[in-house]
């Protein structure tokens, strides 16, 4: 079996396809938000902002609002951003599943 279907994931996620802006210390770009859960987001980048594993990022969309977190991972034009635990986190990607799904 293959190591990257071995993973388990804590939270399940769902497959989204809207836009959003993710802004770090390496600037800021458009893209789409390419799936959710409740952990963290997989966004795929309009243009490279030199985003960096452990990096603080904001997340900005008219789904959710505005989310922080910290990039977990970057492959290419997609990086994978572990959301801020707290419950306004968890409030507005509640709202997201109840509103726009």
């Amino acid at each position: 079996m293959p190591y990257q279907q071995a993973i388990e994931r804590k939270a399940t996620r769902t497959t989204t396809k809207f836009t959003g802006e993710v802004t770090c210390k390496g600037g800021s770009s458009r893209g789409i938000v390419k799936d959710l859960s409740e952990a963290g987001i997989c966004f795929q980048l309009y243009f490279d902002i030199n985003a960096k594993t452990g990096q603080e990022v904001s997340i900005q969309s008219n789904e959710f609002g505005h989310l922080t977190g910290i990039v977990q991972w970057y492959r290419g034009d997609k990086i994978g951003i572990r959301l801020d635990a707290s419950s306004n986190t968890a409030a507005q990607i509640s709202s997201y599943y109840k509103y726009f799904r």
